[in-house]
């Protein structure tokens, strides 16, 4: 599969590109935040599972779902929802397995999104 065909399987970048006005220097920060704010809320979420802490987990949930459909990251957002949902009904098993395809469609998303941060910054 080529690199275009990925990217825009798991992210949406030419729209997001059209929605800031192909603003690069703005997208390099929203991605800088994104980098960081993600894997904040996706450390807490995996500390709540640990913890069985469903509302916390349900909120990490629904922050990443926010921020991955900000940046039209839809599948992602799509199981981010899921597990936003899997945690509000309590099902543990679910919501290991729904975490787990989360952060690994992370670790992919931010591979991509640090690629275009450099693009910038070159």
């Amino acid at each position: 599969m080529s690199e275009p065909t990925l990217t825009l399987n798991l992210w949406n970048l030419p729209e997001l590109l059209e929605r800031i006005e192909y603003d690069r220097t703005f997208l390099a920060e929203l991605l800088t935040i994104f980098h960081q704010d993600s894997l904040t809320n996706l450390n807490e979420a995996k500390s709540a599972l640990a913890s069985t802490d469903f509302p916390t987990l349900e909120r990490r949930a629904h922050t990443l779902k926010g921020m991955f459909r900000n940046l039209l990251m839809n599948p992602a957002a799509q199981l981010a929802s899921d597990l936003e949902l899997a945690a509000r009904q309590h099902h543990h098993q679910t919501c290991a397995v729904l975490l787990t395809q989360l952060e690994s469609a992370l670790q992919q998303l931010l591979l991509l999104a640090d690629a275009q941060a450099a693009e910038v910054s070159s």
